[in-house]
């Protein structure tokens, strides 16, 4: 392993084309370069804290209700390079200040793992990323005993993905094919933002071969359904309860995995809840219903930086 910053990066960051506020390195794993979105900015744990008190508080008068916290681990919560199997400082506060919650986070033992996990350009899990923290979660959430959606196949579309990193860095150079996870979801009825929907996401759309070739398109978001304030779906399981997922556009590749093992699902991202909305969200209602869990789910953004819950009512 070495490190490698390409020229095209380091031409890109050194006459100032990105954003003072990002932080990006690069590595090199088995010969291909990974960009990474670093840790330098995601580290006021005090966040963590406040994040755990608003949820316990708002909790206060419903003891019944079991919480869950878990952490995308990245290379925005650890030292990819230099020390990878570390456990995330971001995850000991979690730890910490979610002490009556149930945690875990994923796990990077290896710079392999990494390349397994993560696209080369972008700051987000990839479709094997994702999978794995979908049945870490459901094994905290149900138990060793509870059958996993598998997958029915690997699919792989003919069209480069240029990530996050990549479209910050205004390149276009990724040798990396967009490749997803094809399951069979049960049936849903899928409500976003209030409006029914037919679909979540367009997958089927790409399984159909009527996707965008450009290599500017935002292929994770296009594919798996870019973020939106509430997501309510409903299954036909009418004794599998309710689980509250508050989470970022990490949660995107697992709802419908998450949505197969309960009746009702909802999962809220309060960096767009309410310019779609009329009135913040009432979790009261929810959790009155009974039977209810409730998970944070995110990376080191989600618990660091982002503190929204004053639009959460709950008395």
């Amino acid at each position: 392993m070495k490190k490698i910053l390409s020229l095209a990066t380091a031409v890109m960051m050194l006459i100032g084309m990105i954003s003072t506020a990002a932080a990006y390195d690069s590595v090199e794993i088995n010969g291909m370069e990974y960009r990474l979105s670093t840790t330098d900015n995601y580290t006021d744990l005090s966040k963590v804290e406040q994040q755990a008190k608003f949820l316990y508080d708002a909790l206060e008068d419903h003891p019944e209700v079991r919480t869950y916290v878990y952490l995308i681990n990245s290379s925005r919560t650890v030292n990819v390079k230099n020390n990878i199997s570390a456990v995330p400082v971001v995850y000991e506060a979690i730890e910490k200040y979610f002490s009556k919650s149930t945690t875990d986070y994923l796990h990077l033992d290896s710079l392999e793992r990494y390349a397994e996990y993560f696209y080369t350009t972008d700051h987000h899990w990839n479709y094997k990323g994702s999978y794995a923290g979908y049945c870490q979660i459901i094994r905290m959430l149900l138990g060793p005993d509870e059958p996993l959606i598998e997958p029915v196949e690997e699919v792989t579309f003919p069209v480069k993905f240029n990530g996050s990193i990549n479209r910050d860095l205004k390149l276009q150079d990724s040798k990396e094919l967009f490749t997803v996870y094809r399951f069979d979801y049960p049936e849903m009825k899928i409500i976003i933002n209030g409006i029914p929907k037919a679909s979540y996401g367009n997958q089927q759309v790409y399984f159909d071969g009527k996707y965008s070739r450009l290599e500017k398109i935002n292929h994770y978001a296009k594919f798996y359904g870019g973020d939106t304030g509430i997501v309510h779906i409903e299954t036909d399981r009418e004794d599998r309860g309710t689980l509250v997922v508050f989470s970022n556009s990490f949660s995107n590749p697992i709802t419908q995995l998450l949505a197969s093992h309960y009746h009702d699902l909802w999962v809220i991202d309060f960096r767009y809840y309410l310019p779609g909305q009329d009135k913040d969200f009432d979790f009261s209602e929810i959790l009155d219903k009974g039977n209810v869990q409730v998970l944070l789910l995110g990376d080191g953004v989600f618990f660091s930086q982002t503190n929204p819950y004053h639009k959460l009512r709950y008395q």
